[in-house]
């Protein structure tokens, strides 16, 4: 009984080995340009993005999005049960597709047809046999490309820089009947100003102690003999 309870152990774990391996791990890269299942994904995003708000030119969307689909391929031949297999190529042809160029809308055929065949059973599966019945939308003009400015690009040499203001060194109009003020020299401290003078205290008078006294009486002269 043991022996039979050891064994069934070892098969669910190995069944459950196998299963855990069926997803690409995030640290394997795919392809020439060395992408991984969740930069294939996230670039999507970014190129649906950069398309939404006019940042790249249809040529450029269109060359990057086959540089995706190349990593997302070997992805898909060494993890054909990847779930995530399905959502990611069905986000890349409606990547395609909104791209309004000819050749685009040919690699969005191609990709729909890809997820209808490849994955019938799913969601992105219906989705794809959906938009292979209604046909693809008409061809529309599009918004002018608007890039964003590089923040390492070099000044323009047209480009000329106002020069600072300078202080003005125009001394204030003076009052008349007073001293214009002393104008201050940049990087010395501004002179003193001198404050206003004061009246000198009062000096006490002496103290009258009383009338003045007279000169003593001159003595009498004796008579000659």
């Amino acid at each position: 009984m043991r022996t039979i309870l050891a064994v069934l152990a070892v098969f669910i774990f190995a069944a459950s080995a196998v299963a855990a391996i069926t997803d690409a791990p995030a640290d394997e890269y795919f392809g020439p340009f060395k992408y991984s299942a969740i930069s294939v994904r996230t670039k999507i995003d970014a190129l649906a993005r950069s398309y939404n708000e006019r940042w790249a030119d249809d040529a450029s969307l269109l060359h990057d999005a086959q540089m995706i689909e190349t990593s997302y391929r070997v992805w898909a031949q060494r993890y054909p049960k990847d779930k995530w297999l399905a959502p990611t190529a069905f986000h890349l042809a409606q990547l395609y597709q909104n791209v309004q160029t000819q050749e685009a809308r040919s690699h969005a055929l191609a990709m729909f047809q890809y997820v209808a065949k490849t994955f019938p059973g799913t969601k992105e599966g219906h989705l794809a046999r959906l938009r292979l019945r209604q046909g693809m939308p008409p061809l529309h003009p599009e918004s002018p490309v608007s890039p964003t400015p590089n923040p390492y690009a070099p000044a323009s040499p047209n480009t000329s820089v106002a020069p600072a203001a300078s202080p003005s060194t125009a001394p204030a109009s003076a009052t008349p009947g007073s001293a214009a003020p002393a104008t201050a020299t940049p990087g010395t401290a501004a002179p003193a100003t001198a404050a206003p003078p004061t009246a000198a205290p009062a000096t006490a008078l002496p103290a009258v102690l009383g009338p003045k006294p007279s000169a003593p009486p001159k003595p009498a002269s004796s008579p000659k003999p």
